[in-house]
């Protein structure tokens, strides 16, 4: 029922779950359902399109009386019907636990020539991450206002302010204790004018200025000691600490601790405390925070984060004072290390890209923002906050990659296959362990385009293999016109053909991607293999899905540049052979384009010549140069085409005859562009007809005026003479086979004339 390719081509395309019903309550028979649909449902197309709806949810699902009763409504209502954060309960294999699902469910009528439902539009939104989100959070909250409640006596029985500095609205928020440690009252409402009016001197306000900014411009945090006078003329020294939050690169806020270190009894326990409460602040941060020795690189403090980022307990990671080193990946362990080490030592603050290797191997891109604590002028510690940034290094590098790939495929001169070896051995060198392949499909076979790093053994063995079911990841992709993921060679029945080729060469895995061109048709099968059993991920996702995007463009290029140029090779040979030139006038800026030929044409040299309009006319027959121009304002003004004979004279002052074709353009305004032409060299065939006429006159002149004469002759005698009988009949004879041979004369002269 869903027949236009273009529908079908979109719908396939939209990032949603989609599937279409038809209206035949109470089966409601699927139609079609979307790639997308097919994921989120584990079931292939053949599984779904042609079956009952109905059957098929009540089998999948436990839930499902309120969907079809929606999908009556629908029926009823003839209207949309939105269902939101609905619970599904999936049906899970024997001895598992089944899946619950949370979906935002959409269906759309589409009405029938008779108003009545004809089909039904089932979108889905899988909500499930976003609402066991929205569960964490509030058990989340529940957990953070306890331990605010544990925090705000901690800092009242440590004397421990905490502030807040929100940039937007550039308020200042201090808490109770805060108030209380500079003896002001409850409902004190603070300034950064009375905030700064505390310091006893301009030392200290600008001590907290350059920290401030330092934070906001660099993302650092502060942690400086000042002297105040509190409300109540106390002098107080507090030991305050602070840090920027940033996003998207702009400072929303400033937030930290101040504490009273007055009391040089309390300082140790004081700021023991301090660093407590801010350890347990920073563990809620989206990175892996961290605290180093300066002088050893000893890791004194891992957060949690550690095992979600890289899969390693922070036991793990303390443990072993080499740790961070010994996991960098080998190519950036040795400059890694060295730029940390020199920054530190220059009590620099730094922040360094680098990649590490995660405890299953896989490898993970790592931003470290690093702070270098100073102490008597000397560097004692480094904190930090890793983040993984692995997402965005790997689009970055595959923009670069695509950006000089699709610059390589507009040269000519390099040949597919090496624009294919390069574009493989980019990604090749964005995901280790994995090696890619293009395979041309062509008369249902598939055969190599490029294979940079796969044994030269296993390429032979697959290529020239038939598409089909069975043939391997590649060929049942190309057959099927979908992804085939094969995660372990050495079980999946789609290999056993050529399974002890790919496991003799350590080929353990193989995800296959279809190249589908405009037409629907399967042009190419991109391939990946691994040397171990794996299932693919997001990264890998990500990849195979923009590359097939982008080998598509590659292929379906170099397959229209090949058309182009062939067909533009016909018609310059078309050209050349007829003759025929063609010319491009750009009206407002004077700029004349000719093609070679037309060049040919006029006898000029195209290095030496440049053409202009007043140029043409000069070359212009002067007999031919007024009516010609005539002509062309003409055309210029009624906007219509003219065709028009024209003689050029030539360099060397040959005479050639023309048969020109001119079309104009105009802008929106209605006002004359652009005009095009061409040029036919007429001059043989007006050789021809110049001949033709001298033939005719010769006939008419030089044939018939003797016959002409004869006839008169004939006459004379007739009427000067009285002949006998016989004399008579003679001149008449004469007379009628002359006239006959004048009439013959006089026919080959007029289809002489009409020719030309």
């Amino acid at each position: 029922m869903i027949e236009d390719k273009y529908c079908v081509a979109v719908l396939n395309a939209a990032p949603m779950p989609t599937i279409v019903l038809k209206a035949d309550h109470p089966t409601y028979t699927i139609v079609f359902a979307n790639q997308a649909y097919l994921e989120l449902a584990g079931l292939s197309s053949r599984q779904l399109v042609n079956k009952s709806f109905v059957s098929l949810f009540e089998r999948l699902y436990h839930t499902g009386y309120e969907i079809l009763t929606t999908l009556h409504q629908v029926l009823l209502d003839k209207v949309t019907q939105k269902q939101t954060t609905i619970r599904y309960e999936l049906s899970a294999p024997q001895n598992k636990s089944n899946e619950i699902k949370y979906l935002d469910i959409i269906n759309t009528p589409l009405l029938g020539a008779d108003g009545g439902v004809e089909l039904i539009i089932r979108t889905i939104n899988d909500v499930t991450n976003l609402v066991l989100t929205q569960q964490k959070e509030k058990a989340v909250y529940a957990d953070l206002v306890k331990q605010e409640k544990l925090l705000s006596e901690s800092q009242r029985i440590a004397s421990i302010g905490t502030w807040e500095i929100d940039i937007t609205t550039e308020t200042i928020t201090w808490s109770a204790v805060l108030k209380e440690i500079y003896e002001v009252p409850a409902d004190y409402q603070p300034t950064l004018e009375r905030s700064l009016a505390f310091y006893s001197s301009d030392k200290y306000r600008e001590i907290i200025k350059n920290a401030i900014n330092q934070a906001i411009e660099n993302n650092k945090v502060f942690d400086v000691d000042l002297e105040i006078i509190t409300a109540d003329g106390n002098k107080r020294w507090l030991r305050s600490t602070g840090k920027a939050e940033v996003a998207e690169g702009k400072c929303l806020r400033l937030y930290g601790v101040s504490q009273d270190i007055t009391n040089s009894k309390n300082a140790e326990k004081a700021l023991t405390e301090s660093r407590n409460q801010y350890q347990a602040l920073i563990e809620s941060v989206d990175g892996i925070v961290w605290e180093a020795n300066a002088e050893t690189f000893e890791f004194t403090y891992i957060s949690n984060k550690i095992y979600d980022l890289l899969g390693y307990t922070p036991e793990q990671w303390l443990g072993d004072p080499d740790f961070w080193a010994n996991h960098i990946h080998p190519e950036d362990r040795e400059w890694a290390v060295a730029f940390c080490q020199k920054q530190t030592k220059k009590s620099a603050d730094h922040v360094f890209d680098y990649r590490m290797t995660r405890a299953d191997g896989s490898i993970v891109w790592i931003k470290d923002f690093v702070s270098v604590i100073e102490e008597a002028g000397k560097a004692k510690l480094l904190r930090g906050v890793m983040i993984d940034f692995t997402e965005f290094k790997l689009l970055a590098s595959l923009d670069n990659l695509e950006k000089n790939v699709l610059e390589l495929i507009t040269n000519k001169e390099e040949a597919l296959p090496q624009v294919l070896n390069t574009y493989l051995r980019g990604i090749e060198s964005l995901l280790p362990n994995m090696k890619c392949s293009v395979l041309q499909v062509s008369n249902n076979r598939l055969l190599t385009l490029a294979a940079p790093s796969l044994p030269p053994g296993f390429i032979q063995t697959i290529n020239n293999q038939l598409v089909g079911e069975g043939k391997g990841s590649c060929g049942t992709a190309a057959y099927r016109k979908e992804k085939v993921i094969s995660a372990d060679i050495s079980t999946d029945p789609l290999w056993e053909k050529f399974r002890e080729h790919a496991l003799k060469n350590n080929l353990r895995s193989c995800w296959s991607y279809p190249i589908i061109n405009s037409n629907n048709q399967v042009i190419a099968v991109f391939a990946m293999y691994y040397n171990e059993v794996k299932q693919s991920g997001p990264m890998e996702v990500l990849v195979i899905e923009r590359s097939a995007a982008i080998l598509k463009v590659i292929l379906e290029n170099r397959e229209r540049a090949d058309a182009v140029e062939e067909a533009t090779l016909l018609n310059v040979q078309g050209q050349e052979l007829a003759n025929f030139g063609n010319w491009q006038w750009d009206i407002k800026n004077n700029v004349v384009k000719w093609s070679d030929v037309l060049y040919n044409i006029y006898g000029v040299d195209k290095k030496d010549h440049t053409a202009t309009y007043e140029g043409y006319l000069e070359r212009l027959h002067p007999d031919d140069r007024e009516p010609v121009q005539n002509i062309i304002l003409n055309a210029l003004r009624t906007h219509q085409d003219t065709v028009f004979e024209e003689r050029i004279i030539r360099p060397d002052g040959e005479i050639r005859y023309l048969k020109s074709w001119g079309r104009v353009f105009c802008n929106a305004d209605g006002e004359p562009e652009k005009m095009i032409g061409s040029c036919l060299d007429i001059t043989a065939a007006k050789n021809s007809e110049s001949k033709l006429w001298d033939i005719a006159w010769m006939q008419s002149h030089l044939v018939r005026a003797p016959l002409v004469r004869l006839i008169g002759l004939v006459d004379l005698l007739k009427d000067e003479r009285m002949n006998s009988g016989a004399e008579t009949e003679l001149l008449d004879f004469i007379m009628t086979t002359a006239r006959e041979l004048d009439e013959v004369v006089k026919q080959i002269s007029d289809k002489t004339v009409n020719k030309i």
